[in-house]
């Protein structure tokens, strides 16, 4: 019966230099943290999840309770953040209760036209939502995080983070609505059909 190794055996191999043990944790956890950047940075998503998984290695000491999906899903949403500020300019800094991904970015990245309609208008929505809502949101459906998770991967208080996913989900279902009045609306069918 093989063993498989823990992910801090892995992160102190991979930080020893053993490349295997990197490609067994990006290969456990690199979808999950694609998805942190995905319809939000599409074009810069393989070096984000790059910067994601460096960070982790240099910052390996300092991983707590969330354990090592946990941390890299904060450290992705942070880096996200900055990635969306820099591309901001001067302007710098974004409200991640206020701005929306639609608001910061525009029209829809590319990877949504191989979507379904259903799907597409799902996504859509998501973008419209604040970014912390979207995330929120996408990790409580894509991750399955509980509340309690979430809050520790935003550095919330559970509290807030409860209050996001019901105001994320009331305004996913106004904004889906909106786009097409005639589609049913069910968020948990319609947010775990976009989950790849």
């Amino acid at each position: 019966m093989v063993v498989e190794a823990s992910d801090r055996e892995l992160l102190d191999r991979w930080r020893a230099g053993d490349t295997e043990a990197a490609g067994q944790l990006f290969g456990r956890h690199g979808v999950a943290v694609g998805r942190i950047f995905r319809f939000k940075a599409d074009d810069a998503l393989e070096d984000l999840v790059q910067q994601t998984f460096l960070l982790c290695l240099q910052r390996r000491d300092v991983i707590d309770e969330r354990g090592l999906r946990g941390y890299l899903l904060g450290i992705a949403y942070n880096v996200l953040r900055k990635h969306l500020e820099q591309r901001l300019g001067p302007r710098g800094r974004i409200d991640p209760v206020k701005s929306s991904i639609a608001d910061l970015q525009g029209a829809s990245p590319a990877s949504v036209v191989a979507l379904s309609r259903t799907q597409a208008l799902v996504v859509e929505a998501l973008r419209s939502l604040p970014l912390e809502f979207q995330v929120a949101i996408e990790l409580f459906y894509w991750e399955e995080l509980t509340a309690s998770q979430i809050a520790a991967v935003l550095e919330l208080p559970e509290g807030t983070v409860r209050s996001r996913l019901r105001l994320g989900r009331d305004r996913l279902r106004d904004r889906l609505a909106q786009l097409d009045p005639n589609a049913p609306i069910d968020i948990d069918a319609s947010m775990h059909s976009t989950r790849r």
